[in-house]
């Protein structure tokens, strides 16, 4: 319980953070006379997840403004994301979201 509940805190800090960012950085760039923006799609494999693992990934990747979820490929074990910034690249981008979600997806979910 006490691991859970941690893990819920810290997570929960590091989101809103995460959505205060996003929305400051999607702000500058509409904005902005030249944006910094680089579109693209990006698979993330979401192997072993259970459904409602990927769900909640899906949701909490979804609700960060610039992202939105946009399928999952249940056949290929991958979540499809469209982004607003795939640099500096579509791996950087998947490590990042194995860093940062996987973990405490896991645990809380």
């Amino acid at each position: 319980m006490i691991k859970w509940t941690f893990t819920a805190v810290v997570f929960t800090l590091f989101y809103i953070k995460e959505v205060v960012i996003s929305n400051l950085r999607v702000a500058r760039d509409v904005l902005s006379p030249r944006p910094h923006l680089k579109p693209g799609i990006v698979g993330v494999p979401v192997g072993d997840y259970s459904d409602r693992q990927i769900w909640v990934l899906a949701s909490l990747l979804t609700m960060t403004p610039g992202t939105i979820s946009i399928e999952v490929d249940e056949a290929r074990h991958m979540l499809y994301l469209h982004t607003l910034y795939t640099e500096p690249s579509a791996d950087e981008l998947r490590a990042q979201i194995k860093r940062d979600y996987e973990r405490p997806v896991r645990i809380l979910f």
